[in-house]
């Protein structure tokens, strides 16, 4: 599997369509189109922008996953929360603060 198809494979863990990872990389839509195609590479400051998004850019760029100590629920929800906007990022936030005080 090359570097372009497990870029692919963590946009649609995401479930990104090429322009929304294009976006949060920080690059034009025909660059990404070149990563995906294995024409070019993405430079580190691309890949930090996925880091920093929930990407696994260890398994991006070696194959290898990032072994977490997370379980795949915890993956899944965090995966689930890189994928909503603002708004929602803020209410499921306020939601979770809101648990916690009510059950603390």
């Amino acid at each position: 599997m090359s570097l372009g198809d497990r870029l692919r494979a963590e946009r649609a863990r995401f479930g990104w369509n090429q322009q929304e990872a294009a976006k949060v990389g920080g690059i034009a839509y025909s660059t990404y189109q070149g990563y995906e195609r294995g024409d070019r590479y993405p430079d580190a400051q691309s890949l930090a922008s996925w880091a920093t998004a929930g990407f696994d850019v260890l398994y991006i760029v070696t194959g290898q996953r990032n072994a977490s100590d997370l379980s795949p629920e915890q993956n899944a929800v965090l995966a689930s929360f890189a994928q909503l906007d603002e708004r929602g990022k803020h209410f499921i936030s306020d939601m979770i603060q809101a648990y916690n005080k009510a059950h603390s």
